[in-house]
């Protein structure tokens, strides 16, 4: 009488790795791509924070975007105090900050060559124009 023997093969275990390793390179990309859209919808969102506060202030004061607290703020220190972003994934500055006009800047500090909108920094200014556009 044969007795039948409990466990897995060899083939079979090397099937499931197979299938294991398929899902992972599917699933990996899909994931950092997340990511990415992730940290640059937070500093999207920090910079709309930034423009509503200078807009606010600025129809109080009407001085002048230049002479903001908030913008020696932001381009001494990198990061403002409300807002909620990773300074280690993006940068953010204020330029050409004079009486009617800014331009915020999120600059990544990261590499992703397969996201587009990384290439150039994301920028805002006074008239809620956003760049690159298709970022947008």
């Amino acid at each position: 009488m044969m007795t039948k023997q409990k466990g897995v093969t060899l083939i079979e275990m090397l099937i499931v790795v197979a299938i294991i390793g398929v899902i992972s390179a599917i699933a990996y990309p899909s994931y950092q791509s997340y990511v990415l859209k992730g940290h640059r919808t937070q500093a999207m969102g920090d910079m709309v924070k930034i423009q509503l506060a200078l807009e606010g202030d600025y129809a109080k004061t009407s001085g002048g975007y230049e002479a903001m607290p908030l913008v020696s703020e932001i381009n001494n220190n990198d990061t403002c105090s409300f807002c909620d972003i990773d300074t280690s994934k993006y940068s953010l500055s204020i330029s050409n900050a004079s009486t009617n006009s800014y331009t915020i800047i999120a600059k990544p500090k990261f590499q992703a060559n397969n996201d587009t909108c990384l290439i150039n920094d994301l920028t805002l200014n006074q008239n809620s124009t956003g760049t690159p556009a298709s970022c947008w």
